[in-house]
């Protein structure tokens, strides 16, 4: 729906959006889930919505309850008329300084704070009576702890299991309690999982946990 405007994007216009999904949809003969990038809001892709600040801005207010408004704002028009779903909470623990990537769209270093603030977004996307929109908790298995760009180059994860579990895993628990509808894997390798007894040839080592996750499925 977003538009390519030389440098910039242009934003989705609301009524010509939901106008042609819901075209798509009369079109379509099994029926249509549309998700958005919406880590701002539905600002980040459509015009004249609500604009919010980056996740890190919400957990500066050292108040959760910012950003139950933040994901019950989101889940009302006109977002569920152009999306049924959202690609957040960021779940990630922001905890490497040179990290280009991630940064302030993560709710922080602190993983209680990151849990905190994400099972609060979730809650308030929930809560809009008649509006049931998808939440989705990002990155799998963390995508905090790295200083490269997975848009561009495959990042590691170093740190052994018993750190996944105590910090980058925290904020995913948190949102599978709090009801997340979905997590996202993330294009990251994680050799301290690739001993955990999944069956697949050698030549999948240290792939993307994107790539292993879907192969674990199969296996």
């Amino acid at each position: 729906m977003n538009v390519s405007n030389g440098r910039t994007v242009a934003k989705a216009d609301p009524l010509e959006a939901a106008s042609f999904i819901n075209r798509m949809q009369r079109l379509a003969k099994i029926p249509l889930l549309v998700s958005g990038d919406f880590e701002r809001g539905a600002s980040m892709r459509v015009d004249a919505t609500t604009i919010f600040p980056h996740a890190m801005a919400f957990t500066a207010s050292r108040d959760p309850n910012e950003a139950r408004l933040e994901g019950e704002i989101t889940a009302r028009r006109p977002a569920p008329s152009v999306s049924s779903g959202f690609f957040f909470p960021d779940a990630d623990v922001n905890n490497n300084p040179d990290n280009p990537i991630i940064n302030i769209r993560s709710y922080g270093e602190n993983p209680d704070d990151v849990s905190a603030f994400v099972s609060a977004f979730i809650a308030g996307a929930h809560s809009v009576p008649g509006e049931r929109v998808l939440t989705t908790a990002k990155h799998f298995p963390g995508h905090g702890d790295t200083a490269t760009d997975t848009h561009l180059n495959l990042a590691t994860i170093t740190g052994d299991k018993p750190r996944l579990e105590q910090i980058e895993w925290a904020p995913f628990r948190a949102a599978i309690q709090s009801g997340t509808d979905s997590v996202m894997t993330a294009h990251i390798a994680v050799p301290a999982l690739d001993d955990l007894g999944i069956r697949r040839p050698c030549l999948l080592r240290f792939l993307p946990a994107s790539f292993a996750t879907s192969w674990a499925l199969r296996a």
